[in-house]
């Protein structure tokens, strides 16, 4: 057997061993004309007091350090990518209620992120059937070997002054919109240490739960109410 005929056969043998990539289903998503937009895939509903996002599914499997990004930033390591605004996605979430707390700091010592508790629901159709998922569903904890039980918080990304067009710069329109790793850039952040460095990350994609590369999916997002405080 010649050298190519080998590494022919072993890619065949690698297909096999492969499941086939789902087919998504057409997106035949309609807001609902109560809904406020907001900007681009974003909306937000004044009678549950709900934030509706719009995203699609871009990666099924691998290391993350995103649940959500910015369309054309960091796909490699999300599950979805919207076109929404970063800044429309902040001021949505203030219509909703919730109170951004503070990002991520490394220095002079480690502090988490800070902010409202928010709960993320999930909505997609597979040939014609509904589905719904709480988002920390998507993502699994190898170290646990659970997924995600801790829900996101509304750290708030930062303002970064810019010398030249003296225009504060809001950080999360480098594509950091929600995160498993900490970064001071994200919108919502989970508040814990969590590291994007390669050896030591521990969240992946919980790919047999995840609908097929290309599915659209409806965000929803509401402010998780705050457990009642003890007598």
């Amino acid at each position: 057997m010649t050298a190519a005929s080998m590494v022919l056969l072993a890619l065949a043998l690698a297909a096999q061993g492969q499941a086939a990539e789902p087919t998504p289903t057409p997106d035949v998503f309609q807001p609902d004309p109560s809904w406020k937009p907001l900007g681009p895939s974003l909306w937000f509903d004044p009678k549950t007091r709900t934030l509706i996002l719009r995203a699609r599914v871009v990666l099924r499997e691998g290391p993350l350090e995103h649940l959500l990004c910015l369309k054309a930033t960091k796909e490699h390591e999300a599950i979805l990518a919207t076109s929404a605004s970063p800044r429309q996605i902040h001021a949505g979430l203030l219509l909703t209620g919730a109170e951004p707390g503070k990002p991520v700091q490394f220095l002079p010592k480690f502090t988490p992120p800070t902010g409202a508790a928010i709960a993320i629901e999930l909505v997609w159709d597979v040939a014609g059937k509904s589905h719904r998922a709480d988002a920390r569903d998507w993502v699994f904890d190898e170290r646990k070997k659970a997924p995600l039980a801790i829900d996101w918080v509304f750290a708030g990304s930062e303002l970064i002054p810019d010398p030249n067009s003296k225009q504060p710069y809001y950080a999360a329109d480098d594509g950091d919109l929600i995160t498993v790793a900490n970064f001071s850039s994200a919108i919502l952040d989970l508040p814990f240490a969590s590291t994007a460095n390669d050896a030591d990350r521990s969240f992946i994609a919980r790919t047999e739960v995840i609908p097929a590369r290309g599915t659209g999916v409806t965000m929803i997002f509401r402010p998780r109410p705050r457990p009642a405080s003890k007598p």
